[in-house]
């Protein structure tokens, strides 16, 4: 897990030995080194480091991966899988009998009192389809890359 580390308080403790001269002024040297952090003490830094982390804690996740590409970008996001219209029967035994009982494929969405799985012909495939709010399409696709599994199939359409 990364910890958050609290830059302002980082540059501060060691600043602290080059902060004064013998006759009390600040010195040069400390002049030079702050500047040369302020940077990192920044909002838009914390604002790129904390997208940064939460990037390399996000789990592969369908959820978290919404979750965190619409916090990051503003985008609203939905994922429409490829999955077929069939159904496929589950095998149980019955109380008295040692021979299965099979259910046929049913080639309808209806409501059986029987337990029913859906069949998905692609694995880990689809669409993404994306209402972009605040952000281009170059930036969602930058975030997008880093988050979305290389071992994944879905097209993003963008809609407005």
């Amino acid at each position: 897990m990364f910890k958050y580390i609290n830059m302002p308080t980082l540059v501060a403790f060691y600043l602290k030995e080059f902060s004064l001269r013998s006759d009390g002024e600040i010195s040069n040297l400390y002049k030079f080194i702050f500047c040369l952090c302020l940077p990192f003490v920044s909002n838009t830094f914390y604002k790129a480091r904390m997208f940064a982390l939460s990037i390399a804690e996000c789990t592969q996740s369908k959820q978290q991966i919404t979750l965190l590409l619409e916090k990051i970008t503003g985008a609203t996001i939905t994922f429409e899988e490829y999955t077929d219209s069939f159904m496929c029967g589950m095998t149980h035994m019955t109380d008295g009998s040692s021979t299965p009982i099979a259910y046929n494929i049913q080639e309808s969405f209806g409501v059986e009192e029987d337990a029913i799985v859906t069949f998905n012909p692609v694995p880990n495939a689809g669409n993404l389809v994306v209402k972009l709010n605040s952000c281009t399409k170059e930036q969602f696709n930058s975030y997008a890359n880093l988050l979305i599994p290389f071992y994944t199939n879905f097209k993003i359409n963008y809609t407005l």
